[in-house]
């Protein structure tokens, strides 16, 4: 089984003095989460660095036959810079991490298609059109995508591009039937120097999900939603369409 794991959470003893101290703040590198102390891009760059590291790992174990092959994909046109760009992201994702190894075996949900979006100069994001592939007669819905930010990263110097959406799943999911999820997409923004010409590589999908303290650590306190991990799902392959910076 593939192991798909991408914990990022400072020990449970570091958590604990920062508890106790009424600490707000934490550390760039956690991905611990308080619910309303950062918004959303915030908790993406806190955790960017160890996601890429992570990703890395975890594709190079996935079967050749569940990754999205780049060089099967048509040739698009170029683009320059990310505001005001268009792109079509071929993705490939499931509706939920797949069982790690202190968790039960249960069935995951899968679903691929194409989504083109465009990165307005103002951070948010407009989506285009949505082209979901049938899997087992079953197809998801994009409700929304969020706005869009470029981190950029203190360990490579490179620049990284996050967003996420919002997605509604069908009536036979395994995990989620007819609810409402939202998946977080990150690429690295790859620039060509002789020509200035721009792509996204590595495209990854993380969702968020609550994690469960070992039994006694909260005691009396419900910790549900301050802990939280972001865990891969899938991949996806953007190219810059016909009308990118247009």
């Amino acid at each position: 089984m593939l192991s798909s794991r991408i914990l990022l959470l400072f020990t449970f003893f570091n958590f604990s003095i920062a508890f106790q101290s009424a600490l707000v703040t934490e550390p760039k590198a956690s991905i611990l989460c308080a619910s309303g102390s950062k918004s959303d891009a915030d908790k993406l760059r806190e955790t960017a660095k160890k996601l890429r590291e992570e990703a890395k790992a975890l594709q190079s174990e996935i079967s050749p036959s569940q990754r999205i092959n780049e060089e099967n994909l048509p040739t698009s046109a170029s683009c320059k810079s990310i505001p005001n760009s268009t792109w079509t992201l071929t993705y490939r994702f499931a509706s939920d991490p797949l069982p790690e190894d202190d968790e039960e075996d249960r069935p995951v949900s899968n679903y691929s298609g194409k989504l083109t979006v465009k990165f307005l100069a103002d951070g948010y994001t407009e989506l285009i059109s949505h082209e979901p592939a049938s899997m087992g007669g079953s197809t998801l819905s994009m409700e929304k995508v969020w706005g869009w930010d470029k981190e950029l990263s203190n360990e490579d110097e490179l620049e990284y591009l996050l967003f996420s959406c919002n997605a509604l799943l069908p009536s036979t999911d395994e995990s989620s039937p007819n609810e409402v999820v939202r998946f977080y997409m990150q690429a690295r923004v790859d620039s060509v120097k002789s020509d200035g010409q721009l792509s996204l590589a590595e495209g990854t999908v993380t969702m968020k999900k609550d994690v469960k303290p070992p039994g006694g650590f909260w005691g009396a306190f419900n910790g549900a939603g301050i802990l939280a991990q972001f865990r891969y799902v899938g991949n996806f392959v953007a190219k810059p369409t016909s009308n990118a910076n247009i």
